[in-house]
């Protein structure tokens, strides 16, 4: 099939009938100024062809700019700061939603622009209903003339994609400060395999049969867990405080659960499930240990077995994202988060921020969803797509929420990431914790060790983002103490993000890192003023659980970040039944009380690939290895119940 026949599908064949020739000449009275271009010498998958013929028609979406975050991220930051008289005084949506909309200003002079430039209606551009974006539908000579640009087809070298895009483009310049992006147009960004299949791989090969004669630091028990860090056994249940977790590609198991709860946490009823939203789902595999679906339970059943034995008789809520078509068919090319996101907040869906509108058509899985797969022996079949639009705004988030899926800084672009970073700023204001997982690749992006991979440090998205909670995780010795963890080929996530710069409640910690144990030997190789990672971390090797059925282990950040997570909610937990607001963004209370809260870890490094890759060491203090050490409950739990 030629290029442009697998492009077609993706191009609406209307054509508006200005020539472009008037058009250049409209654009050329105003000044023009080039408004984004694609970085040539960035190494990337995609390979321009040929020119996309000027009569074809593309849907065309400019994104507006929207208010500058500064305001909403300064509110967070007081909100959550321990020592601000508005500790705890969140926001509604509501609130939220005005704060991130464009101005009238800039909706106006936006629509303004394209109607006169292209000489069209009014009533052919449309407003999306968060303000955030237009959309409209020029042909491709329309759209060049617009942007003083060249559409492209570009073909990715491995996958059956397509994408029509430009270099860079043009807008007025009086037009700038209003116009977040325009697409398509400079979008096409290097996509890398999904870490988080190669993640349950490895975990698999930390697992291990339980034997008869175990002590806690060869078999991590619910019980070792409470022992270790000083938790009590809950009592409380408000029914507003189900702790929510996020899954994709894997499905827990009833046997399972049951088969944990009867071995290491025999308060919890047999029968015990948790709530299940479905986003954008189309079959379940919840109890179907033999379904070739259930290959990935382990991730899941870490998750709940783990938690839920900490908070029990609280619920846990699981978000079950994706169709199995995206989960398990075409898993290596998607995106992370953004139809989760979708189905959080409504707004999201379509809204626009660094030159993102809504759902990212090269990362990210579309819906409505009628693709189908060729099974073995040929022919093709359904697998269970989910054929309604995006689920957008039909849950509330939970007031915590883990997720223990991660992929490296350099697999999106930076624009897709700060656009979700945002989100998670917006989930702090409301009042929502967000945690994520630190990664298990060290300071690389990959436990595979592939040559590619040794050369400048990244660190794991989203938790480069300094609005969530990054965990890392740690063994257990014999003697009771903790170090940073050293797993079957792979290690602790760590180190400094490219993109997000060390923020306030983290600069005094990060100073005193470079000022008492500056690596001198790796610093080419990271970027020593971007937000560090982890912030924390708790034990994540010879983690008991049950999978498919035995009694094994587990390990992984996957384990840390929902155990952290159980902590948090249990705060909340003790916060709500004295009439007090859930603790939200917790990153500033962590850091400004780090003494209290935490048990300092000292001892290991995440070094990868059998040492050739030399890592970070833990050292005293914060270090991108285990961030500010192993959490106490007594000192979270009185921390957080003396603030307002």
């Amino acid at each position: 099939m030629s290029i442009r026949a697998r492009l077609l599908p993706l191009l609406l064949l209307t054509l508006f009938g200005l020539p472009s020739s008037c058009l250049a000449a409209a654009v050329a009275q105003k000044r023009s100024v080039v408004h984004e271009r694609r970085n040539l010498q960035q190494k990337s998958p995609w390979s321009k062809h040929e020119r996309v013929p000027r009569d074809e028609i593309i849907e065309m979406r400019i994104g507006l700019r929207q208010p500058s975050n500064d305001h909403a991220h300064n509110v967070l930051m007081e909100i959550s700061d321990p020592s601000s008289p508005k500790y705890g005084q969140h926001w509604s949506p509501e609130e939220v939603f005005e704060a991130f909309a464009p101005s009238e200003d800039t909706v106006q002079a936006a629509i303004a622009w394209v109607t006169s430039t292209l000489g069209i209606d009014r009533e052919k551009v449309t407003l999306g209903p968060s303000r955030g974006w237009l959309s409209f539908q020029p042909s491709i000579g329309e759209a060049e003339a617009l942007l003083s640009t060249e559409y492209w087809f570009y073909e990715h070298e491995s996958l059956e994609s397509m994408a029509a895009g430009v270099d860079q483009y043009s807008v007025p310049e009086d037009l700038s400060g209003h116009i977040d992006f325009v697409f398509p147009g400079v979008v096409l960004g290097e996509m890398t395999p999904d870490l988080s299949r190669k993640r349950k791989k490895r975990a698999s090969s930390d697992r291990r049969q339980v034997s008869g004669n175990t002590t806690c630091a060869s078999l991590v028990t619910p019980a070792c867990i409470k022992a270790l860090y000083g938790l009590p056994t809950a009592d409380k249940a408000n029914a507003n405080n189900s702790l929510g977790i996020y899954e994709s590609i894997s499905w827990y198991q009833y046997q399972d659960l049951d088969l944990f709860f009867s071995n290491y946490a025999p308060d919890i009823p047999q029968g015990t499930r948790p709530q299940n939203l479905s986003i954008d789902q189309a079959a379940w595999f919840y109890d179907d240990p033999n379904d070739p679906y259930t290959t990935y339970a382990s991730e899941a059943d870490l998750d709940i077995q783990v938690a839920w034995p900490m908070i029990y008789p609280q619920n846990i809520t699981i978000f079950q994202v994706d169709d199995v078509y995206y989960n398990l068919y075409s898993a290596s090319t998607l995106g992370l988060f953004n139809t989760f996101l979708d189905a959080l907040d409504g707004t999201y869906c379509n809204s626009s921020a660094y030159g993102e509108t809504g759902d990212n058509p090269q990362y990210d899985p579309v819906y409505p969803n009628n693709n189908k797969v060729t099974a073995v022996g040929g022919g093709t079949y359904d697998p269970g797509t989910y054929k309604l639009p995006e689920m957008c705004g039909v849950y509330s988030p939970t007031n915590v929420i883990s997720v223990s899926y991660s992929r490296a800084e350099t697999s999106f672009t930076e624009a897709y990431q700060r656009r979700q970073c945002d989100e998670f700023l917006k989930f702090g204001l409301m009042g929502v914790s967000v945690l994520f997982d630190s990664g298990d690749s060290g300071t690389i992006a990959s436990a595979a060790c592939h040559a590619s991979d040794f050369g400048p440090f990244t660190v794991q998205f989203p938790s480069n983002c300094p609005y969530v909670t990054s965990v890392g995780a740690t063994q257990l010795l014999d003697d009771g103490s903790e170090r940073a963890v050293q797993g079957d080929g792979w290690a602790s996530g760590g180190g400094f993000s490219s993109f997000f710069a060390a923020p306030s409640y983290q600069q005094d910690a990060i100073g005193a890192y470079f000022a008492d144990h500056n690596p001198t030997n790796l610093t080419a190789l990271f970027n020593a003023s971007g937000r560090g990672v982890p912030d924390l971390s708790a034990v994540g090797l010879n983690i008991a659980v049950a999978v498919d059925g035995e009694l094994t282990t587990e390990a992984g950040t996957s384990a840390s970040t929902p155990l952290f997570a159980a902590m948090l909610n249990l705060v909340n937990e003790e916060r709500l039944a004295l009439g007090k607001s859930t603790v939200g963004f917790v990153n500033p209370v962590l850091y400004a009380n780090s003494s209290r809260i935490f048990r300092d870890v000292q001892v290991g490094n995440n070094d990868m690939c059998d040492g050739i890759v030399e890592g970070f060491a833990a050292v005293p203090g914060w270090d991108p290895v285990t961030g500010l050490g192993t959490p106490q409950w007594e000192g979270l739990k009185e921390v957080f119940l003396a603030l307002p």
